[in-house]
C-alpha cells in the first residue's frame, strides 16, 4: 500500500491522525511517519486496515479523483 492510499483512507473517513491511529490501534507517530514517507505500511497495519475498512466504489472513485488532482 502506498502512503497516498494510506492517507486517502484517513481523509475519506474524516479522521485526524490521532483518531486514525486510535482506529487502527497504532501510535499517532506511526501514522505521521507513514504519511511523511519515513516509514512504510507494514503487513500488520495493512491487515488492521483490511479488518476495519471496506473499500467501496465510492471510495475507489474518491481515490482516483484525488490521484488525478495530485498530478
Amino acid at each position: 500500500m502506498e502512503k497516498e492510499t494510506f492517507k486517502a483512507i484517513r481523509l475519506y473517513l474524516g479522521m485526524s491522525q490521532l483518531k486514525y491511529s486510535e482506529y487502527l490501534g497504532v501510535a499517532q507517530s506511526t501514522v505521521s511517519k507513514i504519511e511523511a514517507g519515513n516509514r512504510g505500511v507494514s503487513d500488520v497495519i495493512r491487515a488492521k486496515i483490511a479488518m476495519k475498512f471496506e473499500p467501496t466504489k465510492e471510495f475507489m472513485d474518491y481515490l482516483e479523483r484525488s490521484k488525478k488532482l495530485a498530478i
